[in-house]
């Protein structure tokens, strides 16, 4: 018996994943993340907050699209903001940095963005800079 239950512990540790890029709800692959960012049909921002001061209707009806080459789009009405994005690992998380024109709208969104979580129609992420709650929520 003793056998047995050495033989299904074995089992089950070799089975486990220890690749430390897909453990836990907030700790996504850049793989995964990057596949999820680039859906076709575009983001929606659902929530912008900055120094805890709530930005959202700056921002209603824009859609963003982001290719797999690393450049990001953003588009509402005529206008049209185009800037880069990248995923990455640092410090054992999964981020998301964009860069926009300094003179746009959209360059309050240049930032190292820490991915949080995600849900079948929203992802959300958060910028641990200082203590000031600063928080994108996109919606799909």
């Amino acid at each position: 018996m003793r056998k047995l239950t050495s033989i299904l512990l074995l089992i089950g540790l070799a089975s486990c994943n220890l690749d430390d890029n897909t453990s836990g709800p907030t700790n996504t692959s850049v793989a995964s993340l990057t596949d999820r960012v680039t859906i076709a049909s575009g983001l929606r921002v659902i929530q912008f907050i900055e120094d805890n001061e709530d930005k959202t209707s700056r921002y209603a009806g824009f859609v963003f699209r982001f290719a797999a080459d690393g450049t990001v789009t953003a588009s509402r009405e005529s206008m049209e903001i185009a800037g880069t994005y990248r995923v990455f690992r640092d410090d054992g998380e999964t981020e998301l940095a964009m860069t926009f024109p300094f003179n746009t709208l959209l360059n309050e969104f240049t930032d190292d963005w820490y991915f949080r979580g995600e849900t079948n129609d929203r992802i959300t992420f958060e910028d641990d800079y200082d203590d000031d709650l600063d928080r994108l929520v996109f919606g799909f």
